[in-house]
């Protein structure tokens, strides 16, 4: 069967299918291939798989006819085990969006936003690799239940699509193998007007808690406390960072010895517990990112100052965070007029005979001979990034990350790009050896500095997000405010926030990052390598001057997933040798 038509011309619903989570269907494309079939779905039934510890995730979209759909309702109430007594239920309704306990199956529905003209060539992607059809009612965030509804069903204009968004977290613990059995039910207008199976294959292994692939997000806690209108509210930020977590990413800004509030729950893990809310990947794991500065230096670390700063910082981090991955940030991108300034800086700093010394150097920037010496942690766009070069640097003791998302080098995190974008720079990083991958901005809900006049964004009306040189769609906005003070039409009634489809999807990249990794350190890398080869064949540097090189449709990405799946399984689960 084909996609499913509903007979009950009363409910106003003309189809149901279901699709993966690297898509995104837009609200008026009826003619969408996948609704015939994908990776999640054969027209009739819902099947995914996955392992422990790991979310995963799929939408329904709902077809409203030319009547359109009033009182319409998804609801995937659990999955149970064959054998009986474990299941996975759903998350109960609760004013707090990121508390996660007591169930594993969370809902939302899909917010659109109108893109009338596509993000230019230039930052974001070269002119031959620019993202397709991407223009219309394109979907991103995604609004937790019941605030979606306000508290009861909701309705589907005629003749457009309505996507309802499912993420299921498969426990680390006490969730055995096998498939796990439900069905999602459909209604409109109070009748159930479907039911589609649902089955989940649990494989026998769990991905770690440790994320081995670094994700730093800059993240701005007073534009949270502006939108809320919650001055001082700890606990609405701490919603924020618990949503990062779950996300394997880190929520980051510049810490220190006299940082306001402290933070020592986020990196002790406290903050990540059941007590305060939190059940998932990471659970009593604290953030491992801890910077010394973000985005530029203060006078404390420029002049005679600049030892005792350093000092007074390493000293305080090595007492807290041992562990830590830090750095000083010296300047943003900096034409070469600063790089007298950066050497000066970096001179004194490596001349320092304390404790400090031992903070490295980051600069957004690649490695140029004029700052030889001065920086010690190099941090490129995507397309920057040289592999070859990147060795050599790595020889001297030097590290080179790499920052945002470039097509066809990597992805791009625009709103108007394949939902798949977000997931390649995960494996790219992987298939290069690069540690640590750093997105600018996660909530920049205010114009950037240069288009300040336009002032405070209203970001779930307008898809225009970063204006300079161009008008750019989504840039620096991989979150939502639940509620917003700012542009009271547009509260959504959530006291916390609210994820997009591309932060999803860059969980789905990361928790992939994983599976390579537990395949190399199992004795899979040749077969990790021959997955990682099928879904990027080529990114970075090598990859310029092309189209991307990589598949836009989730289909393809979940079938390489699963192939490193059961080779995971089959190593990890044999029995050891006599």
């Amino acid at each position: 069967m084909n996609e499913v038509r509903i007979s009950t011309a009363a409910a106003g619903i003309a189809s149901v299918w279901a699709v993966n989570d690297g898509e995104k269907i837009k609200r008026d494309d009826l003619a969408n291939p996948n609704r015939h079939d994908n990776s999640v779905w054969d027209g009739e039934r819902i099947t995914l798989f996955g392992a422990r510890n790991e979310i995963v995730a799929f939408q329904v979209i709902l077809q409203a006819g030319p009547e359109g759909a009033p009182a319409v309702d998804v609801v995937l109430e659990e999955l149970v085990h064959p054998a009986g007594g474990v299941r996975l239920a759903a998350l109960p309704d609760r004013p707090d969006p990121t508390d996660t306990r007591g169930g594993q199956i969370e809902r939302f529905t899909t917010h659109y936003l109108h893109i009338e003209k596509p993000s230019p060539p230039g930052w974001f992607y070269a002119p031959e690799a620019a993202p397709k059809e991407m223009t219309g009612w394109i979907p991103d965030a995604l609004v937790p239940f019941p605030a979606a509804t306000a508290g009861g069903a909701f309705v589907i204009a005629p003749n457009q699509n309505q996507g309802v968004w499912f993420d299921i977290y498969i426990p680390q613990s006490d969730t055995p193998a096998g498939t796990y059995e439900g069905s999602v039910r459909v209604s409109a207008g109070g009748n159930i007007v479907r039911e589609i199976p649902v089955a989940l294959r649990v494989f026998d292994f769990a991905l770690p808690d440790e994320n081995h692939l670094r994700a730093m997000i800059y993240f701005d806690e007073s534009a949270v406390l502006r939108r809320h209108g919650s001055a001082g509210d700890a606990d609405l930020v701490a919603r924020y960072h618990r949503l990062a977590h779950r996300h394997r990413v880190e929520f980051t800004r510049a810490y220190g010895p006299d940082a306001v509030p402290d933070d020592g729950d986020l990196r002790s893990g406290a903050a990540f517990t059941p007590p305060r809310g939190y059940v998932g990947p990471g659970e009593g794991r604290g953030y491992v990112i801890v910077p010394a500065s973000f985005y530029g230096i203060g006078e404390s670390w420029r002049g005679e100052s600049a030892w005792k700063s350093a000092d007074d910082f390493v000293n305080w981090l090595e007492r807290i965070k041992p562990d830590a991955v830090t750095f000083l940030y010296v300047t943003d991108e900096p034409p070469p007029e600063r790089f007298a300034f950066i050497r000066a800086i970096g001179e004194r700093h490596h001349a320092n005979p304390g404790m400090g010394k031992r903070l490295p150097m980051f600069l957004t920037h690649a490695p140029h001979p004029d700052l030889e010496g001065a920086v010690d942690i190099w941090c490129t766009v995507t397309n920057q990034y040289d592999p070859d070069q990147a060795r050599a640097q790595k020889a001297r003791g030097r590290a080179w990350w790499v920052y945002n998302g470039y097509r066809p080098a990597a992805g791009t995190q625009l709103t108007d790009a394949p939902a798949v974008d977000c997931r390649v720079t995960p494996w790219a990083c992987w298939k290069y050896g690069v540690d640590l991958w750093f997105y600018w901005y996660a909530n920049q809900w205010r114009h950037n500095s240069q288009n300040r006049e336009r002032g405070e964004q209203n970001v779930w009306a307008d898809p225009v997000t970063f204006a300079h040189d161009g008008a750019y769609n989504g840039d620096g906005v991989l979150i939502y405010p639940g509620q917003d003070a700012v542009y009271p039409d547009q509260d959504r009634g959530v006291a916390g926030p609210v994820a997009s489809i591309r932060l999803k999807n860059i969980r789905r990249g990361l928790q992939d990052y994983e599976y390579l990794w537990l395949a190399q350190q199992n004795g899979l890398e040749a077969e990790a390598r021959a997955v990682a080869d099928a879904c990027v064949p080529v990114a970075f540097a090598p990859a310029l001057g092309s189209d991307v090189s990589w598949s836009a449709r989730g289909s393809d990405w979940d079938t390489q997933r699963r192939r490193l799946a059961e080779q995971i399984e089959r190593t990890m689960t044999k029995p050891d040798a006599p």
